[in-house]
C-alpha cells in the first residue's frame, strides 16, 4: 500500500512543481526551453535506456 501511495505521490509533487514554476516565469524557464528543444534526442535514449534494461532484467530471471 505504501508503494501505491509513493507511485502517486511523487509524481504529483514533481508535475506541481513544475507547474509552479511556469507560472511564476510567465513561460518555460530558459533550461526547459533547451530541454525541449533536445526532447525528441532524448525520448529515443529513454527507449534505448528502458529497452535495455527490459532485456537486461528478463536475461537475470527477475
Amino acid at each position: 500500500m505504501n508503494e501505491l501511495f509513493l507511485a502517486f505521490v511523487i509524481p504529483v509533487l514533481i508535475l506541481g512543481f513544475v507547474y509552479i514554476l511556469i507560472i511564476d516565469n510567465k513561460g518555460l524557464p530558459l533550461w526547459m526551453e533547451k530541454l525541449s528543444d533536445n526532447s525528441g534526442t532524448i525520448w529515443t535514449y529513454g527507449v534505448i535506456a528502458i529497452t535495455v534494461l527490459s532485456i537486461l532484467k528478463f536475461w537475470s530471471g527477475n
